[in-house]
């Protein structure tokens, strides 16, 4: 008679080797048993890397509870009369932004260089050459918008891609930040007086006794009250202080224009963009620049 066999009781049919009492594991189930195991582990140390990517889950570290998020976007180089897309995102770590502002202001920097055509001793032309830059240009903070505007909340500017307010306003480039576009004699009668004044200083030490004659024909150029003369009586060539002054009292921009050769002016014009996110509980603010240059 077969003896009973117990239905509580598994028999693991193993290839090759008969049947394994309950309790028997082989190396490849130690092994396979290690790998679940591990697994499990690893998907539980993994589990919160997997949480919904949310950038106001972090704003607290990002921007502290004092002041909020606040990033304008670079914008291309434009010349006056273009219309540039202002565009900055920005959020706080409570939702308590009260408003967005703009502002632009900018510099301008202009380098001359002007030559001049005279006469040197023996007759032959003599090229004089002035090169200086003038006076930097700035242009004051100005407002251009504020948002929300009027009948309008924040919550319109929302967008649910970026978790933020993102505000567009559209921004045409002022004609006072334009370039210079004059040249030679047209360039010499825009130049305001200061700027002027260092183009006459830049030319004043480089006339000699021919070219002062040649252009002040007026001048007695015997003088010597405004040449020099040497040990002997012969004259050198060179101007006095005096004869230095009479060139920066005399030479008017209508003479200048007479032996004038070439004027140019480089124009370096910059302008600063900002973007202001004010909170509605302490005003406290956070600014965003971009700077563009101006075409």
């Amino acid at each position: 008679m077969k003896p009973a066999i117990d239905s509580n009781i598994s028999i693991i049919p193993m290839p090759g080797k008969g049947l394994l009492p309950p309790g028997a594991m082989t190396n490849s189930h130690r092994s396979m048993k290690t790998r679940i195991l591990l697994s499990a582990l690893f998907c539980l140390a993994w589990l919160p890397g997997c949480e919904k990517n949310d950038p106001l889950a972090d704003q607290g570290e990002l921007t502290g509870t004092v002041v909020p998020f606040n990033l304008l976007a670079q914008m291309p180089d434009a010349a006056p009369g273009d219309t540039l897309i202002l565009r900055t995102v920005c959020w706080a770590v409570d939702d308590n932004l009260a408003t967005v502002d703009f502002y632009h202001r900018g510099f301008k920097q202009r380098n001359y260089d002007v030559k001049m055509m005279v006469n040197a001793a023996g007759g032959v032309s003599r090229e004089l050459r002035a090169q200086f830059a003038g006076d930097t240009l700035f242009f004051s903070r100005t407002h251009i918008a504020q948002y929300p505007q009027s009948g309008q909340s924040l919550t319109d500017y929302y967008q649910t891609l970026e978790n933020a307010y993102v505000i567009l306003h559209d921004f045409v480039v002022p004609g006072d930040y334009a370039l210079s576009r004059e040249r030679n004699q047209d360039l010499i009668m825009a130049m305001n007086d200061a700027d002027y004044e260092r183009l006459v200083d830049g030319f004043t030490g480089q006339f000699d006794r021919p070219a002062t004659v040649q252009v002040f024909p007026g001048i007695n150029p015997f003088s010597l009250t405004y040449f020099r003369v040497d040990a002997q009586g012969f004259f050198t060539g060179e101007l006095t202080d005096e004869g230095r002054q009479y060139i920066r009292n005399n030479l008017s921009r209508e003479i200048m224009i007479e032996f004038l050769k070439e004027a140019m002016v480089s124009d370096n014009t910059r302008v600063t963009m900002e973007s202001v996110a004010t909170l509605d509980v302490n005003d406290a603010h956070t600014s965003s620049t971009r700077v563009f240059r101006v075409l």
